[in-house]
């Protein structure tokens, strides 16, 4: 699903949002950026030694120096997917994405900083954009990095066997990838591509010879700030600090031990005991105790990433018809699921565009009101009588919550639904094969922009969602929202998206996925837009 709005932020009023990938939304989304057209010149230098990182990062307030030093010990409650920096999993930014770098990045103003491209420049009609990539970056294993290795993972996320599927699209937006020299990388369109920061964002550059070689499932070799040593399957991923890193004095800390531990209650006791640094994602109850602890500490950088949402299946009848959809939507009692599990944490939606970017409707946040009467008058506008349907998800506690709700109100109403309980491999098949005769229930990375969200999403995604919907309006909404660049015209876009999104209800946001990461009070970590610790920024005070 998508993430950055077209301009600057200039309010931060939503809920305080952190990091931390869910198993079930590495498949059923994936996310976006910003839908405005970047500057047509950009000239960008290298931060001095020793400065700051460009990432315009909320950090810990501290007033003292960062030390040096010291290995990072992470929590997460699963294995990464793979090693293939290419795949947008679960677990990623406390794993491969420590081995790797990316083009471009953005900051918290959601403004393309430089990364691996020290600089850009792009036409005036958004077709061609140069980039002017950073000298003397070498990959872990010692190999000079070059535009090759650029054109190189652009055209290979479109090899159906990498299973790239997020990169598919926004790779073909592009005809044809000029290498005039080693540190210049040209890129071609026929239409105008205003969101290519989108994808910059979030494509790993990996190397093509572990890649390609016999190694690609045990080894990794990139340019980040850290350098991969194991991974132990089920019980830990290391990494160690790159002495060659490109941006100078960083990484402080040596390195980062991340630690699968998928017995919740008793890692969280290891969080309390300090045998633990970082706890990604931990579970709502626990997080609302210790997050008053004074031995820890969350960030609150108000930085987006995540939703709980429902997909609906459009293909199997009654489901078929939008008029039983939009019943299925105003049944579901989100305020009471908030109150009674996510308390102050989170707040009912009816559309996923974060508040305070372009595309937000703050009249229509809460569209979907529950309403009961309502849902039955649509039931019978549709004339449909009572009916069975699945709900399939992975359970979780706040998933447990809300089926339990919405079953008795949907029982209600003369929908009777089966709550189908899957682990993630069926469930990725049944939901991203839509062989589920029903709905389904999954966390999602939320969305700020539309033009990367319908070309990534695998709930809202044009021609390709996991609800099987799509319509000619919609593939045109598609189209424009990705090639149009004059902002005026964008807000007329928005409307019409969050329209049909909300007529259709094939894709159904619930809430904001609340903050549930914690630290030791003695680490000082920041923070970056899509969610995610900047490693290479932290540090620890003993």
């Amino acid at each position: 699903m998508g993430l950055q709005p077209p301009e600057v932020l200039t309010r931060r009023t939503a809920l305080r949002l952190l990091a931390g990938g869910s198993i079930a939304l590495v498949v059923a989304c994936g996310p976006a950026a910003p839908s405005a057209a970047p500057p047509t010149s950009v000239s960008v230098s290298t931060p001095p030694a020793g400065a700051p990182a460009t990432s315009g990062t909320a950090t810990q307030a501290s007033g003292t120096t960062p030390k040096t030093g010291g290995t990072l010990r992470v929590a997460i409650s699963a294995d990464p997917a793979s090693l293939d920096g290419h795949l947008y999993a679960a677990g990623r930014f406390d794993t491969t994405w420590l081995i790797y770098d990316r083009l471009t990045e953005y900051d918290l103003n959601l403004k393309p900083q430089p990364m691996l491209a020290e600089s850009w420049e792009v036409s005036s009609d958004y077709k061609r954009i140069q980039l002017n990539l950073r000298k003397g970056v070498t990959f872990h294993d010692g190999r000079e990095f070059t535009s090759d290795d650029v054109k190189y993972n652009f055209l290979r996320v479109r090899d159906p066997k990498v299973g790239a599927g997020a990169f598919v699209n926004q790779s073909n937006w592009f005809s044809s990838f000029d290498t005039p020299d080693k540190y210049t990388i040209v890129l071609n369109s026929e239409q105008p591509r205003p969101l290519v920061f989108d994808f910059f964002e979030r494509l790993n550059i990996v190397d093509k010879n572990v890649m390609e070689g016999p190694d690609a499932k045990t080894k990794a070799n990139g340019t980040g700030p850290f350098k991969f040593v194991e991974w132990i399957q089920g019980d830990h991923f290391s990494t160690e600090k790159n002495p060659n890193f490109w941006m100078s004095g960083r990484p402080y800390i040596d390195g980062v031990r991340t630690l699968i531990l998928k017995d919740q209650q008793g890692s969280v006791a290891q969080f309390e005991s300090g045998a633990v640094d970082v706890y990604e994602t931990m579970n709502l109850i626990d997080f609302l105790r210790l997050r008053k602890d004074p031995r820890f500490a969350t960030i609150v950088g108000d930085v987006p990433t995540g939703m709980y949402c429902l997909g609906v299946n459009c293909t199997w009848a009654p489901l078929d018809n939008k008029l039983v959809r939009q019943a299925l939507n105003y049944a579901i009692n989100r305020k009471r699921w908030v109150d009674g599990y996510f308390q102050d944490t989170s707040a009912p939606i009816s559309l996923e565009w974060y508040r305070g970017t372009p595309m937000h409707d703050d009249a229509r946040e809460n569209f979907y009101a529950f309403d009961l009467d309502k849902a039955k008058s649509l039931l019978k506008q549709a004339n449909v009588g009572n009916f069975s349907l699945d709900m399939v998800l992975i359970t979780s506690p706040e998933s447990s919550q809300l089926v339990q709700i919405y079953q008795a109100d949907l029982a209600s109403i003369g929908i009777t639904m089966n709550i189908v309980n899957m682990d993630l491999a069926p469930w990725l098949d049944n939901v991203n094969n839509r062989k589920y005769q029903g709905m389904y229930y999954s966390p999602a990375s939320i969305a700020a922009s539309v033009g990367t969200e319908l070309t990534t999403s695998k709930v809202w995604q044009v021609g390709n969602n996991n609800s099987g919907f799509d319509s000619p309006a919609y593939q045109q909404l598609g189209t424009a929202t990705t090639t149009e660049t004059d902002p005026g015209k964008l807000g007329q876009l928005y409307k019409q998206v969050n329209d049909l999104l909300l007529d259709e209800s094939f894709g159904i946001p619930l809430t904001w996925r609340p903050p549930s990461n914690l630290t030791r009070a003695a680490v000082h970590a920041t923070n970056k837009y899509f969610g995610g610790w900047w490693y290479r920024d932290v540090w620890v005070d003993g």
